[in-house]
């Protein structure tokens, strides 16, 4: 045993010579087949990596940018509006939302220390985004382009923006109601944002936004997939100047005579181009009331009956009426006079705003004519005024009148109508009785600012012949000058015009005490050049419209005549004074301001062409709401130049200085 225990032992030292070349031949398999297993496996890979790189490289290249990038829409800057001088009253200003995303921030802390500073966040805002832990959370306010600049290069990762477009107004209120609005996500609302916003709008345009590993984002050249397209520029016929003229009188007006609602309209006769329109309904509506809300005129119609008469060959201006003294029965109804009177001729029923007298006139006309002419004056149908919403108002057909119909519509009742189709109808009294298409827009221009699309004047229809026009002018001078709207009468200025006091309707019937007062005219009465009319709804106290309305179209024609936007041949603005009446000396008290030289030269009013008193001491305006300063220097007979929005900040010329009537103030 001890032999067999030795020889075990050498054989463990020395190793079995006869097993050896069985475990080298494992050994080499075994490699072999490790080998031939990497080799197949590298062959793999490498082909995989040729499939994926050369075969397939372009669709992995597409695949990978679509995930390190998103398509992000760039908006088209929406085109401007502008006044027919070139003054801009709305213009694209394109902000921007901004949200935090904590979980994306590397150091939330530190980047809400940055977004505090550069947007001046509260305590409170500031804790509020302390205690977000996930998701989006907005920032307060609407960032501009270099707000948003600065925050991302503060926060490079965890800040996201979404575009808010959005307007802005140079020359502040001026006109809003008529503009319109946008929302936040650039819909058109309303007003004339609404109606052309198909020029406005422009096409946007788009770009990649590359993404890192860290999420955040960055832009690289040639990125851009579409340029965005700017929309076009509109310029209207509006007048910034005399809208604010406009819009201060009507403001005035609601005031001090304690009415709801009201209009005041300017427009030039010539081509039917509406240069100001202020108008206030009830309550607050995205409509402008002046389109949309029609009403019964009252006396204002009577001079489209007298056009009716003459035009037909039916009166003569001189023939005498019987006006029943004032009381006219007709069936059940009474109809009667504010004043009595024994006679009137066919002029003077018009000039002291005869009911009786019109009522018997209206016998003269079959309802068909009756109906024919006051539609061709266009009433009962929309003018095409380029406004989203406008009423064609109501007038029926003569086959539903009853026997009193011919005698109320010849004194402006059973028939509703709007301001600005009240203002187009006397229009074409004053252009010789040819009826124009108001328009609103005057032409379209592109981004290089070359016009696209211009506006021409558009006759309508002759409504009647140009003597018969002449004629009820001269009968609507005689009102102004000695008949119910004395008070619109000017020391420098012929005007010709109708008031109008019409009941206020109910649903109940016709509110006791309460009524509609309104004058429409237009001047020069020899060469008309502007039409206004005014509309105050349910006035307090005094509500005729000869001393309401009539006093405010003064004012608003007074003011007007201080600025460019009246562009006057200031040779008409001159007359032969009335006997009894101011002449080549010093104008009364009550003439007005604006005292006009006569002169050869056609060229614009200067003030150096004004009557002794042309001078006046510049006054302190700093401080003063913008709309009040201006209202003030309008009632001074000077011109305004605006350069900011919100109140007074300074003044050129300063107080205390002399300045001449007509001259130029410019607020800050």
């Amino acid at each position: 045993m001890a032999k067999g225990r030795v020889e075990s032992r050498r054989r463990k030292r020395t190793g079995d010579v006869t097993s050896r070349p069985v475990c080298a031949r494992t050994h080499c398999r075994r490699l072999f087949c490790l080998g031939a297993v990497f080799s197949v496996l590298a062959t793999a890979y490498i082909g995989r990596l040729v499939q994926l790189q050369v075969l397939d490289g372009s669709e992995w290249q597409r695949i990978a940018r679509a995930q390190s990038a998103k398509e992000v829409e760039i908006p088209a800057q929406r085109g401007g509006i502008y006044d027919r001088e070139g003054r801009p009253l709305a213009l694209d200003d394109l902000r921007y939302r901004a949200y935090l995303a904590p979980r994306e921030m590397r150091d939330v802390g530190a980047g809400i220390d940055a977004a505090s500073l550069i947007l001046g966040l509260s305590s409170a805002q500031e804790a509020r985004l302390r205690g977000a832990e996930s998701g989006w959370v907005p920032l307060p306010g609407r960032l501009t382009d270099a707000e948003r600049e600065r925050l991302l290069g503060a926060i490079r990762v965890g800040v996201h923006f979404t575009a808010v477009p959005a307007r802005t107004y140079p020359q502040g209120d001026v006109g809003r109601a008529l503009l319109g609005a946008i929302n936040s996500e650039g819909e058109a609302l309303s007003g004339l944002e609404l109606q052309l916003d198909g020029q406005l709008r422009g096409r946007p345009g788009a770009s990649r936004e590359r993404l890192d590993a860290y999420g955040g984002t960055y832009w690289l050249p040639g990125e851009r997939i579409a340029e965005p397209q700017p929309g076009h520029d509109v310029v209207l016929t509006i007048d910034a100047e005399l809208q604010r003229i406009a819009e201060n009188e009507l403001e005035r007006a609601l005031a001090e005579t304690g009415s709801q609602a009201g209009d005041i309209v300017l427009l030039e006769p010539r081509t039917g181009a509406l240069l100001a329109l202020a108008s206030k309904g009830h309550g607050v509506a995205r409509h402008v009331p002046v389109f949309t809300d029609p009403y019964e005129p009252g006396s204002t119609l009577k001079p489209f009956l007298l056009a009716s008469l003459l035009n037909e060959s039916l009166v003569d201006l001189g023939e005498t009426i019987d006006a029943e003294g004032g009381v006219l029965k007709l069936g059940r109804r009474v109809i009667r006079d504010v004043h009595p009177y024994d006679e009137l001729t066919v002029a003077e029923i018009l000039t002291y705003s005869s009911n009786v007298g019109a009522a018997k006139l209206s016998e003269r006309l079959r309802p068909a004519v009756q109906y024919r002419y006051l539609r061709d004056f266009g009433f009962g149908t929309p003018t095409g005024i380029e406004y989203p919403s406008e009423s064609g108002g109501r007038l029926a057909r003569p086959k539903t009148w009853t026997a009193l119909s011919p005698a109320s519509l010849a004194m402006g009742y059973e028939v509703s109508i709007t301001s600005l189709q009240l203002a187009v109808a006397y229009a074409a009294l004053a252009n010789d009785g040819l009826l124009m298409r108001p328009y609103l827009v005057r032409e379209i221009q592109d981004e290089a600012g070359e016009t696209t699309a211009r506006a021409e004047p558009q006759p309508v229809r002759r409504v009647v012949r140009a003597d018969v026009a002449r004629e009820v002018t001269e009968v609507l001078r005689a009102v102004v000058r000695d008949g119910t709207g004395t008070l619109a009468e000017m020391a420098s200025l012929a005007v010709a015009g109708k008031t109008g006091t019409a009941r206020l309707a109910t649903a109940g019937g016709y509110a006791s005490g309460r009524y509609r007062a309104s004058f429409v005219g237009y001047a020069p009465a020899d060469d008309p050049q502007v039409v206004i009319l005014t509309r105050l709804e349910d006035p307090q106290g005094r509500y005729y419209g000869g001393t309401v309305a009539a006093p405010t179209s003064h004012a608003t024609l007074e003011a007007a005549l201080a600025t460019q936007g009246m562009r006057l041949d200031r040779r008409l603005l001159v007359r032969e004074p009335a006997p009894g009446t101011w002449g080549g000396g010093r104008a009364p008290a009550d003439a007005g301001p604006f005292i006009f030289a006569v002169g050869s030269d056609p060229a614009p009013w200067s003030s150096e062409s004004a009557q002794p008193g042309r001078m006046l001491v510049m006054p302190d305006l700093e401080g003063l709401p913008l709309r009040a300063a201006v209202s003030r220097l309008h009632e001074l007979g000077l011109r305004v130049e605006l350069e900011g929005t919100g109140k007074v900040q300074g003044q050129v010329p300063v107080p205390g200085q002399d300045v001449t009537r007509g001259a130029t103030v410019v607020l800050r």
